[in-house]
């Protein structure tokens, strides 16, 4: 299983955006934090996917934080 810290922060107009900083491509935006949490995750797993698609090897997961995202669709990639 992958996973990485999550950033969740208030935007300007009300909405809240969530960010990884192991993972910079991956960005998600939700109406409240439970919406941004459920939208990282696809996130993570596009990003991941661009990765991999681009024989890429997955980033390291430095960051600490309270807030994390798993997944565990790319657990046999993941193995190097």
């Amino acid at each position: 299983m992958l996973t990485y810290a999550l950033k969740l922060a208030d935007r300007y107009d009300g909405m809240i955006i969530a960010t990884f900083p192991d993972v910079p491509e991956a960005m998600a935006m939700g109406r409240d934090y439970d919406e941004a949490c459920e939208q990282a995750q696809g996130a993570l797993e596009a990003a991941l996917e661009r990765y991999a698609a681009e024989g890429r090897p997955f980033p390291e997961a430095c960051a600490a934080g309270r807030l994390t995202v798993s997944t565990e669709k790319f657990e046999t990639l993941a193995v190097a």
